[in-house]
Parts: structure tokens; C-alpha cells; sequence
């Protein structure tokens, strides 16, 4: 059984002709490669920046661990920013799977107000992400 999102996206874009499918193994690697950087480089930090910033109560939340969260992103942030130059999106210019995972990761830091003045590519692309018709139908099943 498949259950962590990350992996159920690549599975699903896989399994069945869409337009997320990877046409290539370098493709596919690709996407599993900048999902699995994902994990490890913005996961944890995201979230518990999303934590400290919005999600805790008042009063357990911890303004130097969002600091310390919101330093240690600036390093992952910065190579992601270097991929995104002159690129549409991660792996070029078709939106994959990658896009998605990454995106969606990416979001907690937007509601947690992160500041992405140095990283202007980062500051576009996951809003450019989830502005794409399929996710604005899955948050309207999702208010439903």
C-alpha cells in the first residue's frame, strides 16, 4: 500500500497516460529525484515553520524556531532558484509531477508568510503551480 502523498503522485502519474506521465526513465527520474530533494531539504522545515507561524496556539508557538526554520530554507531555496531561471517550470517546460510535489510543500512556507525577496523564481512558480484548473477543482471537492 501507497500512502505517503509524495510517493502516491509519482505512482499515479506513472500508472496511468496523462499529462504528468514521465514519457522517459530520465524524466521519471528526474521527478523522483527533485521529490525525494523535496523531503529532505524543505519538508521538515516547512512544516514546522507553517507551525510556529500559523497553525500552533499563541502561546506555543516559538518565534525562534521559525527564524531558525526560515534561515535554514534560504540554502535549499537558493538551488531551487537557480533551477527555476528561465524555465516554466522544474524539469522545463511542462508542468510534471515534480512541479506538484515541490508546489505543494512550497505552499505551507507561502501561508507561513516566508519572505521570498531573494529567491523571485521560488516566489512565482508554486503559485503558478496551484493555479492550474485541476488543483482549483480538487479545493472546490474539497470545500464541498
Amino acid at each position: 500500500m501507497v500512502w505517503k502523498s509524495l510517493a502516491i503522485n509519482l505512482y499515479l502519474a506513472q500508472k496511468y497516460k496523462g499529462p504528468m506521465h514521465a514519457g522517459s526513465p530520465e524524466v521519471q527520474a528526474l521527478a523522483t529525484q527533485w521529490s525525494i530533494w523535496a523531503v529532505l531539504e524543505l519538508e521538515t522545515l516547512a512544516l514546522d515553520l507553517l507551525h510556529h507561524r500559523e497553525l500552533l496556539a499563541e502561546p506555543a508557538r516559538d518565534a525562534s524556531y521559525a527564524e531558525r526554520d526560515e534561515l535554514l530554507l534560504q540554502k535549499p531555496l537558493g538551488v531551487l532558484n537557480g533551477t527555476l531561471v528561465g524555465r516554466e517550470h522544474l524539469l522545463g517546460n511542462d508542468f510534471t509531477v515534480a512541479d506538484l510535489n515541490l508546489a505543494a510543500i512550497l505552499r505551507w512556507t507561502k501561508i507561513a508568510g516566508l519572505d521570498f525577496s531573494t529567491v523571485p523564481e521560488v516566489d512565482r512558480w508554486p503559485d503558478a503551480c496551484l493555479a492550474r484548473p485541476a488543483n482549483a477543482r480538487v479545493r472546490d471537492m474539497a470545500k464541498a
